[in-house]
């Protein structure tokens, strides 16, 4: 099955180590047509494709000194957070890949690389891919400081996605370091932040609904049925009190058994009692025009007649701990780790 475009987990790919001129490399292979020069003596094959995310940050660690780690949305995509492909809004333009060095420095700052001087305690340095990055929690810290508040909650609601910290986590993390250089920025994220999360522009949407348009804070990814538990649909956002939604629509509702979907889920909303609004990616990264629209779908759903106290819908409950399965992951991983060496597992299949 193919892999949906927002799915918020990063799938593990194959990265290439660069090698130096000496270590199995002699100079007339580097200068050949097979190999491509990335650091100083340092050289990849050429059939590497070094447009991959993941590559470019192997590649600029190898120029790195040992006690250097990658932090920012390079080190959160090592971690598994797919949201934070190193890409601006465009999709387009690329961001540099930020660097912690600690207070004593030592790296040479150049184009596609950013440096922080911050403290870099080894507590908070971890490996994934050979790599030495900062832990997700730091990593998500840093990266949300180099953003406006409300890109920040994109970078957090990506790696709430992407299961690989929690909420209580995360702000505990930032609440110990709450008097760091923009921490104002992670506070104001933190406040706004739920998870649940389908995608980056679901969650501008739902930020210019509530900043912009004056919608009541959102339910996020939601089933709605009717009273006699057949299911109408998974909404986007929901407004509860309002009775109205929002379905933010990306470039995999064009194809025609989605749109015929979204019309059958809209008119049962409808039927319902619900105001449906909808947006698309395009309209999230222009907040005035949207919030103009929102606001008139808002006003209308205030001023209908007052229904009947009885509803013709309810929520699906959800059952979704996500400390707890974090918890649960790393025990379990702690426990096979620890087992005796004499301890037979038992087969699997």
């Amino acid at each position: 099955m193919a892999r949906h475009r927002w799915d918020p987990v990063a799938p593990r790919v194959v990265v290439v180590h660069p090698r130096r001129v000496g270590d199995g490399l002699t100079p007339g292979q580097a200068r050949g047509p097979g190999w491509v020069r990335t650091g100083s003596s340092l050289y990849v094959p050429s059939s590497v494709d070094r447009d991959v995310a993941q590559q470019r940050i192997v590649e600029e660690s190898a120029c790195l000194p040992a006690t250097a780690a990658i932090t920012g949305w390079a080190a959160c995509l090592l971690h598994g957070a797919a949201w934070c492909d190193g890409l601006a809004t465009d999709a387009t333009t690329r961001l540099p890949i930020a660097v912690a060095v600690g207070t004593r420095g030592g790296v040479r700052r150049r184009p596609g690389r950013v440096i922080s001087f911050e403290a870099l305690p080894e507590w908070e340095v971890c490996e994934r891919y050979g790599v030495r990055v900062t832990r997700v929690e730091r990593a998500t810290f840093d990266e949300m400081r180099r953003h406006d508040c409300r890109e920040a909650l994109v970078v957090l609601e990506a790696v709430l996605a992407a299961r690989v910290t929690s909420l209580q986590r995360f702000a505990a993390y930032a609440d110990a370091h709450r008097s760091a250089r923009r921490s104002e920025v992670v506070r104001w994220a933190l406040l706004r932040a739920r998870g649940r999360a389908r995608s980056p522009m679901e969650v501008r949407v739902r930020t210019i609904a509530e900043e912009d348009a004056g919608w009541p804070r959102l339910l996020v990814n939601r089933v709605v049925q009717r009273l006699d538990g057949a299911s109408v649909g998974e909404v986007d956002l929901v407004a509860v009190d309002l009775r109205a939604a929002i379905e933010v629509d990306g470039a995999d509702h064009r194809s025609s058994g989605q749109q015929a979907w979204d019309i059958t889920k809209e008119e049962g909303l409808r039927d319902v009692g619900f105001e449906v609004a909808r947006a698309t990616g395009a309209q999230a990264l222009d907040p005035s025009t949207l919030a103009a629209r929102l606001v008139a779908v808002r006003l209308r759903a205030e001023a209908r007649a007052p229904e009947s106290d009885e509803r013709r819908w309810r929520l699906r409950g959800v059952d979704d701990d996500l400390e707890a399965w974090l918890t649960e992951r790393e025990e379990t991983a702690t426990f096979y780790e620890n087992l005796p060496d004499a301890v037979d597992l038992p087969e699997v299949g």
